[in-house]
């Protein structure tokens, strides 16, 4: 009877695998937990227990600077705007602040080593993630009148960097062939003027009527892209990151930490 009873009690210890008595996280030694509130981290194998659980918390640290940077990058993406440097620093200060809601839930010791299980909730950093929020605003007299004097200044001054950059590139590109253009023109029809005799003089006519279709092309686009431009500026929306401007307020106690936000 014994003999079964300790039969019994391996094979539970073998089937429970990484099982943590004080939290149903399953074999987290092996696939880390699923929960909609809580992150999770394993470190290790170490040869000490507080070794493993340090490592857990840098894996962790880890795991949250990735996450800030992607969720920083797919805003970037979707709104076609970019994010102040300084803002950037600041999401990532706040996001490794977050560290301290984390706590080791369990620690396993392997043959390898120890294994530690850190786990942090969700909400701080979701919470610091939601601060990367745009909001639809019309354009100002300011960024109108900077396209009307430089096209593309207005974009720029939305921080629509590639659309200001793409329009005021086009624009001197442009008007630098029109300039070379019309310089190709006038030479031709200088050099018509001096032509003795009628074949070296049609040569020169045709020169100088390519170059004058080619100027007219250029002004054209020109142009157009100068319409665009004034369109865009007017009418497009810009997107602008709307800044978290709430005060907080924290009570630190052992243990205990309570913060309210005041908008």
């Amino acid at each position: 009877m014994n003999r079964y009873v300790l039969v019994l009690l391996a094979f539970v210890s073998i089937v429970s695998g990484c099982a943590v008595k004080h939290g149903d996280y399953g074999r987290w030694c092996e696939i880390l937990p699923e929960d909609s509130d809580y992150f999770y981290a394993v470190g290790g194998p170490s040869p000490t227990r507080q070794a493993a659980n340090d490592n857990a918390r840098s894996e962790m640290g880890k795991f949250i600077s990735v996450t800030v940077d992607s969720e920083i990058e797919r805003v970037v993406v979707d709104s076609g705007d970019e994010i102040d440097q300084n803002t950037i620093d600041q999401l990532r200060v706040r996001s490794k602040e977050t560290l301290e809601y984390l706590s080791i839930a369990a620690v396993k010791n392997k043959d390898e080593g120890y294994l530690a299980l850190a786990r942090m909730p969700r909400r701080p950093l979701n919470e610091i993630m939601e601060s990367l929020r745009f909001e639809w605003r019309p354009p100002s007299t300011g960024e109108i009148v900077r396209s009307v004097l430089a096209p593309g200044w207005g974009q720029l001054k939305k921080k629509q960097v590639r659309k200001g950059l793409g329009i005021l590139s086009s624009q001197v590109v442009l008007l630098g062939s029109t300039l070379i253009f019309n310089s190709l023109k006038t030479s031709a029809h200088d050099d018509y003027l001096l032509a003795r005799t009628d074949g070296v003089r049609r040569a020169y006519r045709d020169d100088e009527d390519n170059y004058q279709r080619l100027m007219t092309g250029s002004l054209v686009g020109l142009g157009a892209v100068y319409i665009y431009n004034l369109i865009d500026v007017s009418t497009a929306d810009k997107k602008v990151l709307i800044r978290d401007k709430s005060v907080s307020v924290e009570f630190n106690y052992p243990d205990t930490k309570l913060v309210y936000r005041f908008p």
